[in-house]
Order: structure tokens, then C-alpha cells, then sequence
């Protein structure tokens, strides 16, 4: 290992400790500017209404009644945090008679006090001022009035306390006041204690909740406390137990846990209820980008730094508006200097696709408008030549590079919560894994590119694995014991829940600030959920579409504008590397500048010359095949160069004595290349047009015939007639052309092999023409002979030509009610669509829109049967069964998934069956109820039509169609009729379609 990469990881490490040590010191000055405080009224109560404190209390009261002090009374103190959920605080009054002192004696809640409760001692004098003497760290650092002397006592037990107390107490000569009075002057000064610091300049005054004023901590006095307060922590308390010499060890254990119970529900309490004010997210958003545009500018020049914090905002708007728009708490956002941004914000109920999708929030929006501003510089290109080119290609770059790099599925970046919330957080120990994992990939990964920032964060999540372990720890604990609160417990009840789970041996090594570490950390785990399968399908599908869109939409910017695509990569690149070093932006020459339009017509010619190029290089029998293939190319893209390319395989080929097979090739491909450019020619050359390509299909007609009847044709030249035949304007729908078709058949038939699709859809034609025709059995005939043909013996189970071939002869047996023949035909469908099933088991249909459709036709038929046997229960379950189909949808599960969510599909028709199950089976109640539902979407449907402004007519028109496959019209005309009297509606024709 070289020096120099010792002194990398070694000043990352110190600068991540001195870095930490900061961000701990502005975390508590964070959380202190937060509180929300109004006045800790003190209330009267009875001393068993102390609840679990009163050990804590009964705790102390041996050695305050040992030291002569008498109990007078116990107060009930609201929490200074200004939250309802707090639980209040408890504290006995004493009085010494014999030296006229007062005291209250408070449960502690400091981490780091050793003492199990916190002894106030005061006297008040006539003048208005007070004597306070205290024996703790975190009591000693909140700001008390100016007219209270606060006595910081360091004695190792209470006695030598009480000492202090009464020996400052003689150097003051103002008379006390009388004891009779103290319950009204300790209620006066809790009422007094906020307006007094306010007055003081300590606190503000920052709003109202109902009546009472509420107060918050200003600035500087924060600081000065959380500062007191760590240096408390370093140095912490060394005092005695009190009263826990004379108690046994299982006695004092109950007493710490209890008071250990009661500060970890008030701190988690009162976390919850912060809230930042207005002037301080608006100030640690100002400082903090002030922060990191200096640190930037260092690293990055000030250029990139501007660029990158514009990015890095915009980034975190977009986590902001989302946590605002999910009804999250104290949503707060500032910039973390060397590194990026940070919003936090908290629900911990919220489910877990609304935490998905607030981590996407951010990155995403920085993607669609670079990707917006990408096409746009594509269709004008001389953008990137005017003077603002270099930033606004570096922008977009930049804006890739930072939101793409965040989706990466690596923590502590958007994308690795996503993978950790919907697939890793079942799994505590492959979390704590995966963070350790990604912590020392980030770290590595720095190290090789030599980046001064990736390092710091790799060995920041490595400092945090210990941590990362007792979360696993105690979470894999959680899920074993099922621990969680119920849906309807208050926050206080379910916290203190997860503080006794806290409490089990595992965890009895851990000090309480761990356990308030952990415990904070488990929250959203312990009050929301973890996602379902389903969810996490769900949002694993759109992460994984957040990623693969802006990829494909990158490559299709690559197809279709190349050039400028790959000269803004190249700018932006520069541009970026240019900033980083200091170095000035690069220039663009600006001849490269052309219109979107005349990119498009430079990039349309230049790929005719490749095909020209290509055709002239083509010579002998390999001619033919470019040409064709040159034909087929330009077909989508290019009408006209194909119809060009065309009348060269046309004239090449016309002028033979005898007749080819190359003319009528290239008189059919003359054909077809003038009607695909027909649409772009000019209306008045439409019947032009027309009349040629029926010329056209004629003479190919004519010599393909001729070398038939001259034997002088093969398979192939029947092959090409068939094609013939099916491009002339005939109706394949007419039965008055059987012998047309049964021509085409025929000819296909001549080149028969398993798998053609043309002579399997001419059989299909064939045999709608003859059920048309009233010949139902040359019908049935002509469909076994495309079963057959296309071999789908051994094809049934995916093949949808098979399966449509198979469904349609059903239709057929059914409608000559052959039912059992039709059932088996059925039954053999499905059983080759499904898995071969273990003993025992049932069978599971593979997945697939097929699929689904064949089981869809499959209950219609089975339904159409048991209507026409009368068999109405058998009707009745094969509509139920078709309800719970899953509705065709785009293809892509999770996209149905995700829709279904939002707009259910209703299964129309199995909602008509199921009308005239019911009804034959007498059930007219739960008939009318269903008839009602569709009468009431159909309602509705017409009343959105009017809101949105489209027409709508008087008559309903009904949603079953009577066209389609002639062996289902019976089907359709009976879902016809019944949705006729059910709803009114009117038949609908395919004009009105």
C-alpha cells in the first residue's frame, strides 16, 4: 500500500471524526431550535397518581426525609414541550423546618447522570429573587431567569449538596420569605419562567396554540447549552446513587428501569412533536448553501459548484413537495457541503410505496428535464453553439450524471432505500450486509478514481456498521417475537411497548443512549409496516422503470439524431472536466450548427446513399436480395425512396421475353410500395394511384398464372399468387368469393410447412366464408385442416394460433351442441397451458395475456353450454369464475398492477352472465342489485363524458359488439339481448363504433 494512499485514508478518517463531531454539535442545536415549549403549569395531585414514577419518587424520599426534610405535597407538571403527547412529570415537595429550605425532588432524565432522580433546593426572598442549587448536568444547562441564582453543585451525595446550598445561602442577607407561601411563589415562577427568558432574550415568542403562547429556544443560547451539555458528556457525572446504598441490587435495578422507561418515552415524545420555524429552515438553508458553494467552488470551481448546487436543489424540491404532499412533519431541507443535500421529514405511519416515492421524487425530476432539455438541443442543434451552449450541455450532463448516479441501488442514495425499503428490510441481517457492503464499494470506489469526497462517505458508513448491527440485531429480534402496537395506541403507550421490548436480556449490555438510538431508528419499522409482496412487486417495477426509461430515451435519442445526441455528450463532458480543473469552457466551432429539420434531411439522405451505394455494389443473383431488402427498409421510414427503389426492381425486370418469377415479384413489390406512399401523395392522384396498383396486381396475377399453367411454375410462383390474390380489394368477410379463397388455400398449400402463418390465417378465412355461408361442417372441416397444418399437436400450450384455432372449433361444436366434444376440446387446451402439477397439488396457470385470454373463452363457451342444457347453477359458477379473471391489460404486470390499484376493471360481461344466471335461478334480488351497479357506472360514465365537455347522446349505446368471429355471434347477440333489458340501451353498429 503506498504513502500516499495511507495519507488519503488517513486525513478522510480525521475528517470524518472532526466532521461528526460538528454535525453531532449542530444536530442538538438542531432539535433544541426546534422545541416547541409553553408553560410547565404545575397542578396539585395525589402521590399515587404519580404512576410508574412514584418508585423513582419513594426512591429518594428515604434519603430526604433522612436528611430532616418532611414531605409536604406532590405537584403534577405539564411537559414544557409544547405536544399533547408527552407524558407530564411528577415531583414531591419537601421542607426542611429546622434550616427553612425547600425542596423538589424530580425523576432524572439525563443519559448521563448516574443519579436516579434530580433534587431541586431553593429559597425566594422578598426582593423577588431566588437561590436554586442543583446536582446535575442536564438540569445545570437549561437557561433559568436572570433574578435566579443558579448554584452548580459537583458533591458526590445529597448531604454535601444541601452543604452548598446553605453555605451560599448565608452570604445573601435579603430576607426569605414565608414558608406558608411557597406552593403559590414555585406555581408563580413556572407561569413566569418563559415570559422571564423572553424578556431576557433567551427565547421568542413563535406563534400561539389556542390561548397559550408558544416559545421557541433562539440561536445562541442553543448553542451555549448543547455545548454545556456535551462537555457534560465528556465529562460525565461521578456523583453517588443516593439513597441506592441502602436499597438491594434488584431494588435499584427496578427503580433505574423505571425512570430509564419514563426519559425514553418523554425524549421520543418530544422528538416527535419538533417542528423547525419558518426563519430556520429558511436560515440553515441559506448558510448551509453558502457552506457548500465555498467547499464546492474549492472542489469543483465556482462554475461547477453553481451548476451542482442548481442540481442538487432542485433534487431535494422534489423529496420536499412529496413529503409535503404525503403529510410528513417538520419537512425541513439544507445542503450538506462537499456532498449534496438532506430533507428530512417524518411519518413514520405512511405506507410503503408513499416512503418509494418520495425517494424517487428527487432524482427523477432533475432526469425528465435534463432529458426534456436534451431534445430539445437535439431538434436545434445550434443551441449548443449560441454562448450559453457549454453551460446548458454541462447542466443537462451534470443533471444525468448526479440523479442517475442517486438510483444507483447503493446506500445512503435514493436508490438503495428504495431496494432496502421494498426488498432488504424483511431481512435485518442482509441489511446490516448490504450497508456495510455499500459503504465499502463507495469507499473503494473513491479510492480508484481518487475523488475527495466518496472516500469520506465510504468510511462514514463504515464507522456506522456497529450501530447498523444493533439495529439488525434488535430488528431480527422484533420480527421473530412479532412485536408490534396496535392500530389504535397513542404514541407515549407504543413507545414505552418498544422500551420494554428494549429491555430483554439481549440488550441489557447497552447503555440508554443506545437504546434511544435504536429505538428512534425502529420507529417507522415498529409503527408503520413492512410492504407486502405485492408492494414491493409493485414498486420494484416502477424503480426499475425510474431507471430503464431515461436509458431508453437516451438510445432513442442515439437512433434517430446520432450526431448532435453524441456532440452534446461530448460537449457536456468537456464542459464538466474543464470546469472541475479550473480550465475555461471549451468552444464549439459553429458550422456544426444545424436545424432539427435539416439534421433529419441530411440523416434521411445520407441512409438513401447507403442504399444506393448498396445496390450499385450488388450485382448477379444477390441483386435481387438487396434490392428486396433495401424495399423493406426504407417501407416505414422512407415511402418514397422505397417506392423508388421499386421501379428500379421493376424495370430491371419487365422486359423479359419470357415470363419470371422476378416480374411479378417486382410488379407486386411495385404494388405495395405505391400504396404505402399513396398516404403521402397528393389527393388529386388517388384514383391514379388506385387504378396502378390494381395494373399492377393484375400482370403480376397474369404471368404468375401463366407459368402455373405452362408447369412451368413451383411452390414458390404459387406461393406469390396466393399473395396476389389476398393484396386484391376483395372482402374476406363475403361468402360469395369461396372460390377465391379456397384458390388461396390451395396455393399455399402447395408449400405447405409447419408454422405458416399464411396458410393457417387462409384456412381461418376460408372457414369463416363457409359458416357464413350456412356450411357449418366445411367450417369445422377447414379449421381441423389449419389445426393440422400448423402442426399444433405439439404446440398447443403457448401458441396463440393454436389456441385460437382450437377456441373457434369449441364455438362451433358448441353452436351444434356437440357439448361434450366441445369440453374436451376445452380441457386440452387448458391442460397444455398449465404446469405439470405434483401429486396431490392443484394445477397453477403459467402467466401470460394468452393464457388468460383462453381461460376467458373457455367460461364463455362453458356458459353458452350450460345456458342451452339449462344447467343454470353450472351457468352461474362459470360467470362467477369469469369475474375473477384478470382483465387483459398492457402486457406488463406490474404497469396492470399498478393501474388496477387505482381504476379497478370491471368484467363487463361476466357481469351479464352472471344477470342471467341469477334470474334463471330465481334469485332476482341479487340479479336487480347487479343490474343496478351496471346501470349506475353507465350513469356515471355519461356524466364524466358531460363534465369534460364531450358530446353525449340521449340514447345509451350498449357495450356488447354484434362483428367479430362469425361462431361467436350467437354468444354476442344473447349478451346482447340481455344488456338490452337490463340497461335500455341501444344496439350499437360498427358505424357508431
Amino acid at each position: 500500500m503506498s504513502v500516499d494512499l495511507l495519507w488519503t485514508i488517513g486525513l478522510s478518517f480525521v475528517a470524518v471524526i472532526v466532521f461528526l463531531q460538528v454535525v453531532s454539535l449542530m444536530i442538538g442545536v438542531n432539535r433544541l431550535l426546534k422545541l416547541q415549549l409553553w408553560t410547565p403549569r404545575k397542578t396539585p395531585c395525589l402521590r399515587h397518581a404519580t404512576g410508574d414514577m412514584r418508585t423513582v419518587l419513594e426512591a429518594a424520599r428515604a434519603e430526604m426525609e433522612q436528611a430532616g426534610f418532611r414531605y409536604m405535597h406532590s405537584w403534577r407538571e405539564r411537559a414544557v414541550t409544547a405536544a399533547g403527547d408527552v407524558p407530564a412529570s411528577y415531583c414531591d415537595v419537601y421542607h426542611h423546618l429546622a434550616q427553612d429550605v425547600h425542596a423538589e425532588v424530580y425523576p432524572s432524565e439525563s443519559p448521563y447522570e448516574q443519579r436516579l432522580y434530580t433534587v431541586y433546593l431553593w429559597n425566594t426572598y422578598i426582593d423577588g429573587r431566588a437561590l436554586l442549587t442543583l446536582n446535575g448536568t442536564l438540569n445545570t444547562v437549561v437557561p433559568y431567569p436572570g433574578r435566579v441564582t443558579v448554584i452548580n453543585d459537583k458533591s458526590s451525595d445529597f448531604a454535601g449538596q444541601l452543604a452548598t446550598h446553605l453555605h451560599v445561602r448565608e452570604l445573601i442577607t435579603v430576607q426569605r420569605t414565608d414558608p406558608v407561601d411557597a406552593p403559590e411563589i414555585a406555581q408563580n415562577l413556572a407561569e413566569r419562567w418563559l415570559v422571564r427568558l423572553e424578556r431576557e432574550g433567551k427565547v421568542y415568542q413563535r406563534g400561539q396554540r389556542g390561548d397559550e403562547p408558544v416559545y421557541g429556544f433562539r440561536f445562541w443560547p442553543a448553542l451555549k447549552m448543547v455545548w454545556s451539555l456535551r462537555k457534560g458528556g465528556w465529562r460525565k457525572s461521578k456523583t453517588g446513587m443516593g439513597s441506592a446504598s441502602s436499597m438491594s441490587a434488584a431494588d435499584v435495578q427496578a427503580v433505574r428501569q423505571a425512570r430509564d422507561r419514563y426519559s425514553f418515552v418523554r425524549t421520543l415524545c418530544a422528538l416527535r412533536s419538533m417542528s423547525a420555524p419558518r426563519w430556520y429552515q429558511l436560515s440553515m438553508l441559506f448558510v448551509s448553501a453558502v457552506f457548500f458553494m465555498a467547499l464546492g467552488s474549492y472542489l469543483w470551481g465556482l462554475t461547477g459548484a453553481l451548476v451542482i448546487a442548481a442540481i442538487i436543489a432542485l433534487h431535494e424540491a422534489g423529496h420536499w413537495a412529496a413529503m409535503k404532499l404525503s403529510g410528513f412533519r417538520d419537512v425541513q431541507v439544507f445542503f450538506v457541503p462537499g456532498m449534496g443535500g438532506v430533507t428530512s421529514g417524518e411519518k413514520h405511519e405512511a405506507r410503503p410505496l408513499t416512503h418509494m416515492l418520495v425517494y424517487l421524487a428527487g432524482p427523477m425530476p432533475g432526469i425528465m428535464l435534463a432529458l426534456a432539455a436534451a431534445a430539445l438541443v437535439v431538434w436545434q442543434p445550434d443551441l449548443l453553439t449560441s454562448t450559453t451552449g457549454p453551460y446548458l450541455s454541462m447542466a443537462i450532463m451534470a443533471a444525468l450524471l448526479v440523479n442517475g448516479f442517486n438510483l444507483l441501488p447503493v446506500l445512503p442514495l435514493d436508490g438503495g432505500r428504495v431496494i432496502d425499503l421494498l426488498l432488504i428490510a424483511r431481512l435485518p441481517w442482509l441489511r446490516f450486509a448490504f450497508s456495510l457492503a455499500s459503504g465499502m464499494a463507495i469507499l473503494a470506489y473513491g479510492l480508484y478514481i481518487n475523488d475527495r469526497v466518496l472516500p469520506a462517505i465510504g468510511i462514514l458508513m463504515l464507522i456506522a456498521a456497529q450501530f447498523q448491527y444493533k439495529l439488525a440485531r434488535t430488528a431480527s429480534l422484533l420480527q421473530k417475537q412479532n412485536v408490534a402496537p396496535q392500530q389504535d395506541r397513542k404514541f407515549a403507550v407504543a413507545v414505552a411497548e418498544l422500551f420494554d421490548f428494549l429491555e430483554q436480556p439481549q440488550f441489557i449490555k447497552w447503555s440508554f443512549t443506545s437504546k434511544l438510538a435504536i429505538g428512534q431508528a425502529l420507529l417507522p419499522r415498529y409503527l408503520g409496516r413492512l410492504p407486502g409482496w405485492k408492494e414491493s412487486a409493485t414498486g420494484l417495477g416502477i424503480y426499475l422503470a425510474s431507471i430503464m426509461l431515461p436509458i431508453a430515451a437516451i438510445i432513442a435519442l442515439l437512433i434517430l439524431s446520432p450526431g448532435p445526441t453524441l456532440s452534446l455528450a461530448a460537449q457536456g463532458g468537456s464542459s464538466l472536466l474543464a470546469t472541475t480543473s479550473g480550465q475555461a469552457l471549451p468552444d464549439i466551432p459553429v458550422d456544426q450548427s444545424k436545424t432539427g429539420a435539416a439534421s433529419w434531411e441530411e440523416e434521411k439522405n445520407s441512409m438513401r446513399q447507403a442504399r444506393a451505394e448498396k445496390l450499385n455494389a450488388a450485382q448477379g443473383e444477390a441483386r435481387v436480395a438487396t434490392i428486396k431488402a433495401a424495399i423493406e427498409e426504407a417501407s416505414d421510414s422512407d415511402p418514397e425512396d422505397a417506392l423508388r427503389i421499386a421501379r428500379i426492381y421493376y424495370a430491371e425486370n419487365n422486359n423479359s421475353v419470357q415470363a419470371t418469377y422476378q416480374h411479378a415479384d417486382a410488379a407486386l413489390s411495385m404494388a405495395h410500395a405505391l400504396g404505402n406512399w399513396a398516404g403521402e401523395d397528393e389527393p388529386e392522384n388517388e384514383k391514379k394511384n388506385q387504378a396502378d396498383i390494381a395494373n399492377y396486381l393484375q400482370e403480376a396475377e397474369a404471368i404468375l398464372r401463366t407459368r402455373l399453367n405452362n408447369s412451368g411454375g413451383d411452390k414458390n410462383d404459387a406461393r406469390l399468387l396466393a399473395e396476389v390474390l389476398q393484396a386484391r380489394d376483395y372482402d374476406p368477410d363475403n361468402p360469395s368469393q369461396l372460390a377465391l379463397k379456397q384458390e388461396v388455400v390451395k396455393l399455399f398449400a402447395k408449400d405447405k410447412h409447419p408454422g405458416d402463418t399464411q396458410l393457417f390465417g387462409a384456412h381461418q378465412m376460408l372457414a369463416r366464408g363457409y359458416y357464413r355461408s350456412g356450411s357449418i361442417e366445411e367450417a369445422e372441416h377447414e379449421l381441423q385442416a389449419a389445426y393440422n397444418d400448423y402442426e399444433c399437436a405439439g404446440k398447443l400450450a403457448n401458441n396463440f394460433f393454436c389456441q385460437t384455432a382450437n377456441t373457434d372449433m369449441a364455438w362451433i361444436l358448441a353452436g351444434k351442441k356437440k357439448f361434450d366434444e366441445a369440453g374436451k376440446l376445452l380441457a386440452q387446451a387448458i391442460n397444455a397451458t398449465t404446469d405439470a402439477p405434483a401429486k396431490g397439488t392443484a394445477k397453477r396457470n403459467k402467466p401470460g395475456i394468452q393464457n388468460e385470454e383462453l381461460v376467458r373463452t373457455s367460461h364463455q363457451i362453458r356458459w353458452m353450454m350450460a345456458l342451452q342444457q339449462k344447467d343454470f347453477v353450472q351457468a352461474r359458477a362459470e360467470a362467477v369464475a369469469l369475474q375473477n379473471v384478470k382483465a387483459p391489460g398492457t402486457g406488463t404486470w406490474w404497469i396492470d398492477f399498478f393501474l388496477s390499484r387505482n381504476q379497478p376493471i370491471s368484467n363487463y360481461q361476466a357481469d351479464l352472465m352472471l344477470i342471467e344466471s341469477l334470474r334463471a335461478l330465481g334469485e332476482q334480488t341479487e340479479a336487480s342489485k347487479l343490474s343496478e351497479r351496471l346501470q349506475e357506472t353507465q350513469r356515471k360514465a355519461k356524466t364524466a363524458a358531460a363534465k369534460a365537455g364531450r358530446p353525449v347522446s340521449d340514447e345509451q349505446l350498449c357495450r356488447t359488439p354484434l362483428y367479430g368471429n362469425d361462431w361467436k355471434n350467437p354468444f354476442q347477440q344473447t349478451l346482447l339481448n340481455i344488456e338490452q333489458r337490463e340497461t335500455r340501451c341501444k344496439a350499437r353498429t360498427r358505424a357508431s363504433s
